[in-house]
């Protein structure tokens, strides 16, 4: 159960357990892992508006934070962020919030599409592709528990390239978060604060300015583990294209 129109899939820190967001179920799949062949056996689902899960309408991504303690899932129709803490003996999740669009303050998460944290498991960043921004939150490593920092929107402040924001990544050393905006075949780069996780506009790297070629439609961008280099993949593009980093 759980993978109707499976969108997003990720492994557990410990290679045990893998997790499966299922959009058209708006749920999560949990199966055990074996690690010597790979197969998996399938365990359980968490669903949404069931056992007091809220928010995951339209399951768009799933990530598991690096100490392996809890699961984060981006709702596309419920526009919002849910956090399950994990048993890292079963995998087995429970349920801890939902942080939604338009409550408690919280701003940037209309059409959350994409989630990562920071290596430090400090800080999480949100892509809400229908506000065209960038979500910061804190987080409580112990309980999982998010607060919303603040949100880098497009052509606010000074910040471009984040029309139809698409997918963030932050890099290894923790200084740098790129995002991609789709419509605005682009590339946005923050500068970022360690401690608070408060990003800063910096540029943006832009398909067809300044000699850059294939971002058209840029979908997602990653930074190598040595820090030298981001690679963006661009759907309209039919491309990837590469940039070295200072």
């Amino acid at each position: 159960e759980g993978l109707e129109k499976a969108f997003s899939v990720a492994v557990s820190p410990d290679g045990n357990h893998v997790y499966v967001g299922g959009w058209a179920d708006n749920a999560v799949a949990m199966f055990s892992r074996n690690t010597s062949t790979g197969a998996l056996t399938y365990r359980e689902v968490y669903e949404d508006g069931v056992g007091g899960v809220d928010g995951l309408d339209g399951v768009n991504h799933v990530t598991v934070t690096p100490d392996g303690k809890h699961v984060y899932v981006a709702g596309w129709e419920d526009h919002s962020v849910v956090v399950f803490s994990r048993d890292s003996s079963a995998g087995a999740l429970t349920y801890v919030e939902m942080q939604k669009d338009g409550l408690n303050g919280v701003d940037g998460l209309n059409g959350a599409v994409h989630l990562t944290l920071t290596s430090d498991g400090m800080h999480v960043y949100a892509a809400g592709r229908l506000d065209n921004a960038v979500a910061v939150f804190s987080r409580n490593s112990s309980t999982g528990a998010l607060t919303y920092v603040e949100m880098q929107k497009d052509d606010l402040n000074g910040v471009d390239g984040l029309d139809n924001a698409i997918h963030v990544t932050v890099s290894p050393d923790g200084n740098r978060v790129y995002a991609t905006g789709y419509l605005d075949d682009a590339v946005a780069v923050f500068s970022r604060n360690v401690l608070t996780g408060t990003l800063t506009y910096v540029e943006m790297q832009k398909d067809g300015v300044g000699e850059v070629d294939g971002l058209g439609g840029a979908h997602s961008v990653t930074v190598s583990p040595d820090g030298r280099h981001v690679y963006a993949a661009a759907n309209i593009d039919d491309a990837v294209a590469v940039f070295s980093r200072d």
